[in-house]
């Protein structure tokens, strides 16, 4: 289900806590899931900027001629072609 339809579909609905005024067992359920999900998606958005910092580094040292492809290869694990995109 896409994060979209699941806002939507969460909106739709008002809990008996909501309609209440107070927080019911579900409604803490669905928090703690949505709270879960936020911490993933953060943590993988900071796996894909150090990957991608990585990746401009080991170009750069490339570009600037401090070490040479073969040795950037073997240090960060990128092939020729991925070092050598712009």
């Amino acid at each position: 289900m896409g994060e979209d339809l699941f806002k939507k579909i969460d909106m739709a609905f008002v809990s008996v806590g909501q309609k209440y005024g107070f927080e019911s067992a579900a409604d803490y359920y669905r928090k703690q899931i949505a709270e879960e999900h936020q911490k993933t998606v953060a943590a993988e958005e900071k796996v894909d900027k150090a990957k991608a910092e990585k990746l401009s580094t080991a170009r750069k040292m490339v570009a600037d001629k401090k070490i040479s492809i073969e040795d950037a290869k073997a240090y960060f694990g990128y092939t020729e072609e991925q070092l050598l995109m712009k």
